[in-house]
């Protein structure tokens, strides 16, 4: 596969014919070598792709994408470890960033909370971020952390192809792809890596403050969760119904309960309606 436009991007590119998960085989890697800030795993075939609540998906092959990037923030103290909960937002924010640029457009197209990417209303891509042990991240000492972000996104899958009825690919939302398969994973993979490449830094170059780097008023801006009325589907097993109408400093969901906030920091959101 040659990724000439990636690998300009990439600190180290690694591109898998078959891979199970991604992020699992990325982390696994980084355990045993140290691996560079920014370095990338990606493959069109994965087997055993795995997202948030332990789901797991699968697509013919060529037909999506899998993406694994390792991050190393330098933390300014251990406590800062909390702002990282920003990253999966900041990889949804450069995944509908890179999927407005390919179709042309915007409209419709944005982050639902906390980590998928929609494109009228249909999940075109999800995000799953996680933390490498820090006893396992070679080579960081201190206050340092490792990261994998890991997005999947779907490029030619047709309608019967899709796993739910309520997702899409690049090309039913009206992409024009390149025919060739080694320059149609190249323009999706190395959008996405400038994209992100781009947030990281200012994020990082901010100290982690998703406000002074301009990365909270993007991702709200982009957030297609919020001015609706969700259903928050919290971990404890219990709902909660409001208004989302803000993210916060650590990358909450806040939502308007009966004229009171409620900060939503993990669980599925529903969307229900506009007003």
């Amino acid at each position: 596969m040659r990724l000439p436009n990636s690998e300009s991007i990439a600190a180290k590119l690694i591109w898998c014919s078959e891979a199970g998960s991604t992020n699992t085989e990325l982390i696994e890697l980084a355990k045993g070598q140290s691996l560079p800030d920014f370095t990338v795993m990606a493959t069109a075939n994965q087997v055993a792709g795995r997202g948030r609540a332990g789901r797991t998906w699968q697509a013919p092959a060529n037909t999506s994408l899998a993406i694994s990037v390792l991050l190393r923030p330098r933390l300014d103290n251990p406590a800062d470890v909390s702002k990282l909960g920003w990253l999966p937002l900041l990889g949804g924010l450069a995944m509908a960033e890179n999927v407005s640029h390919i179709l042309g457009h915007g409209e419709g197209i944005g982050v639902k909370w906390p980590n998928d990417v929609l494109v009228s209303e249909r999940k075109i891509c999800g995000v799953l971020s996680e933390l490498v042990p820090l006893q396992a991240a070679n080579g960081l000492g201190g206050t340092s952390v490792a990261v994998v972000i890991g997005a999947g996104i779907n490029l030619t899958l047709t309608d019967s192809e899709l796993p739910v009825p309520t997702a899409t690919s690049l090309a039913l939302a009206g992409a024009s792809l390149p025919e060739s398969l080694d320059e149609r994973i190249d323009l999706v993979l190395s959008g996405y890596l400038a994209r992100l490449h781009h947030w990281y830094q200012k994020f990082t170059d901010a100290r982690l403050s998703a406000s002074a780097s301009g990365l909270r008023s993007a991702v709200q801006e982009n957030c297609v969760t919020l001015g609706r009325e969700v259903r928050a589907m919290l971990p404890g097993g219990t709902d909660e119904v409001g208004q989302a109408v803000g993210i916060d400093e650590n990358g909450r969901l806040v939502m308007e309960i009966h004229g009171k906030p409620f900060e939503v920091a993990a669980g599925d959101i529903v969307h229900l309606r506009h007003n």
